[in-house]
């Protein structure tokens, strides 16, 4: 009876363990759970073109430009929610590290959620402003080109995406 019963108690002690590792899964796949990539590109007539700015999209924007003259460039902010539960954006901002100083952009948007914004599970919003801005920006810093990063917070904690290409500010906009 006695290895009966540490069997039960073994199989017991497992199946608790099993079940508590389920909940705890679980309850961290319930929060918020925003992925960030940066965007570079042009709101046209037809809607909005972006890329991926993290990394060197130079030959995607000069084609553009060539058709789209006059349509200024814009940086931003795509946040994807793949959590279960809504996610708060509280602000957005474009950050230059290492220093840590940042450019809230406060104008109303050109484009895109304007903030606070709550993103639903499984969807996503894109946070933009003018190209001209952050170069302004960029060019008020230190001598070299700044690592530009963009963050978006949700109160409680402030997230931020990979590095803008330092290309893409140097050869759109000019030497910063």
């Amino acid at each position: 009876m006695s290895v009966a019963g540490f069997v039960l108690g073994l199989i017991g002690t497992v199946l608790a363990v099993v079940s508590l590792g389920c909940h705890l899964v679980t309850w961290r796949l319930q929060r918020p759970r925003p992925k960030l990539t940066p965007v570079v590109g042009r709101l046209t007539p037809g809607g909005l073109v972006t890329n991926d700015a993290s990394c060197d999209v130079r030959e995607s924007l000069a084609d553009a430009a060539e058709q789209l003259e006059d349509i200024p460039l814009i940086l931003g902010v795509k946040v994807v929610n793949a959590g279960r539960e809504p996610f708060h954006v509280a602000g957005w901002a474009i950050r230059s590290d290492p220093d840590g100083t940042s450019l809230v952009p406060i104008e109303k948007p050109i484009a895109g959620a304007d903030v606070p914004f709550d993103v639903a599970p499984g969807g996503s919003a894109v946070f933009l402003t003018e190209l001209q801005h952050v170069h302004s920006f960029a060019a008020a810093g230190a001598e070299q080109a700044p690592r530009i990063v963009l963050t978006v917070s949700s109160g409680a904690r402030t997230y931020s995406t990979k590095p803008v290409a330092p290309e893409l500010l140097l050869v759109i906009t000019g030497p910063v």
